[in-house]
């Protein structure tokens, strides 16, 4: 399983957006009955474990998160869930480039909650800032060497090749889970909390080995979010 965090920013509600709430909602919703959100939930840049979604990879991501639930601090239970993702998107910058050459790519969840009263909190925090980090959790199926392409091999990550930084690529997503709000308070505005498990590794695979780390995005993250990405 592989958890990242990101940042989150409110969102203007229009009628296109609305119209895609009430696609999960069981009665028709309108305007002052939600607030929405969206969370900036991973790239495809290399981060400090070495490590980097393929573009393929968001893509699949931003599939099988439409519908899914947020909840607080990865408790999958009925009682904490607080919201739910309605729309994804994929944007790309095509001015600015990965570690490892790619153009400079991330996702985007669009979330909605009920205002109600229960919720009047929640929504002061994250309109002051207050609350903002999340950790989004999937399941990758493979991890490769960005240097072979093998899952298997003699390759170091962090080293370098013939002028090639090697790290190990996440692909091939079966499933997302859910998105968390988690307290980070060590984290700057956007960052990263991974804990990653294949679900297809083999015996011969015993590099790519369970990781908890805290982690911040790199600068290229802030400025792409920053400048309304």
């Amino acid at each position: 399983m592989t958890q990242k965090a990101a940042s989150i920013k409110t969102l203007e509600l229009s009628e296109s957006e609305l119209e895609k709430i009430n696609r999960y909602a069981l009665k028709e919703l309108c305007a002052d009955e939600v607030f929405i959100f969206k969370v900036l939930a991973c790239s495809n840049e290399v981060d400090r474990d070495m490590e980097s979604f393929t573009i393929d990879a968001i893509s699949q991501m931003a599939e099988l998160y439409r519908g899914k639930t947020m909840i607080f601090d990865h408790q999958n239970t009925a009682e904490n869930q607080i919201a739910r993702i309605y729309d994804t998107e994929v944007l790309t910058d095509e001015t600015q480039k990965t570690t490892l050459g790619e153009p400079y790519t991330v996702l985007m969840l669009h979330v909605f909650l009920p205002r109600l009263e229960k919720n009047k909190e929640l929504i002061a925090e994250i309109e002051a800032g207050i609350k903002k980090e999340v950790s989004v959790s999937c399941a990758c199926g493979k991890r490769t060497c960005s240097i072979c392409g093998s899952n298997k091999c003699e390759h170091r990550v962090g080293e370098s090749y013939e002028g090639k930084i090697c790290v190990r690529r996440l692909w091939d997503v079966k499933d997302a889970y859910e998105v968390s709000f988690v307290a980070v308070p060590s984290q700057r505005d956007a960052g990263t909390h991974k804990n990653s498990k294949d679900p297809t590794k083999t015996s011969g695979e015993e590099s790519f080995e369970k990781s908890e780390k805290k982690l911040t995005l790199l600068e290229g993250f802030l400025k792409f979010y920053k400048n309304g990405g």
